[in-house]
């Protein structure tokens, strides 16, 4: 099965979150023709969105319930909005939201079963989602977003005579790097082990990831903070590595082949003169052209 087409399913706590760890990554799949789907399990608007989580928490007079909800969905059509778009830049077309309210993102068996039909219904053979354990796993929406995915791959895997797909075992799944993976964040981020033991080289894909990251204009995310954020983060990542920009994953099951592999890179990289390692980590990304508004 080595050359059949893969199905991807990214889960993230929220709307972003389906790209903004590993959109370098799916576009490079969505790019093989591979099926690449992106589910969201929150709105994202009490903590990232300009006008909800931003403005609204320094103003001292709160908005009638007509016009705040006439607010909310507003915000939330604006940033579906903006995240189909960067999807689309990535290749990404079939993109989903369950539209939970981001008061609080508990593992709750509503969550549970509507991610498992979700799971049936795609049938990947690859998950991404978040780290469970990430930041201690304690008050971590990103953290509880991985707990509900593993709690679906289970039920999904399972009868569910409510769903009319059948039963569906996803074979693996990765884990996007959790902060502390490099970084500890809170006193709770030491107590696991986050090591990461996959990296994919984005290089190739890496401008269509800064312009992803633009269209987030709802969370601020738009012009320099774009090229920064994948220039700092995933251009740490392919330094450690020897390359300009990776994308870092946990694996969450142990492979198994008929044989020891090892990757083209790693024959390249083991016999080759310093100068060309040198020379391919000083890849930088061009200079950022501010995109124009829609």
């Amino acid at each position: 099965m080595p050359d059949e087409q893969l199905r991807l399913l990214v889960v993230g706590g929220h709307p972003a979150d389906v790209f903004d760890h590993c959109g370098g990554t799916l576009a490079l799949h969505a790019r093989r023709g591979d099926s690449v789907t992106a589910l969201a399990l929150t709105q994202g608007l009490r903590i990232h969105d300009v006008v909800i989580s931003e403005r609204m928490r320094f103003a001292t007079e709160r908005p009638q319930a007509e016009e705040l909800d006439k607010l909310l969905q507003e915000r939330q059509e604006a940033k579906y909005a903006e995240v189909r778009k960067a999807c689309g830049l990535l290749g990404i077309t079939d993109v989903c939201f369950l539209s939970y309210d981001d008061k609080t993102l508990l593992v709750t068996s509503p969550l549970i079963e509507a991610v498992a039909r979700v799971i049936r219904e795609v049938k990947p053979d690859i998950i991404l989602t978040h780290y469970p354990l990430e930041e201690g796993g304690i008050g971590s929406h990103h953290a509880n977003a991985g707990k509900i995915v593993m709690d679906a791959v289970a039920f999904a895997g399972t009868v569910d005579f409510d769903d009319p797909h059948p039963a569906h075992r996803t074979p693996q799944v990765f884990f996007m790097a959790p902060g502390e993976a490099t970084f500890r964040g809170t006193a709770l981020a030491g107590g696991a082990s986050s090591f990461c033991d996959y990296y994919v080289d984005i290089t190739p894909v890496v401008e269509e990831k800064v312009r992803a990251l633009d269209s987030m204009r709802s969370q601020q995310y738009g012009g320099n903070y774009a090229r920064r954020s994948v220039e700092v983060w995933n251009g740490k990542d392919g330094f450690y590595l020897g390359i300009p920009y990776a994308e870092s994953f946990i694996r969450c099951y142990p492979e198994v082949g008929d044989g020891l592999t090892v990757s083209p890179y790693r024959r390249q990289k083991a016999n080759e003169p310093e100068l060309e390692t040198l020379h391919r980590m000083s890849t930088m990304i061009a200079p950022f052209v501010q995109l124009p508004e829609d």
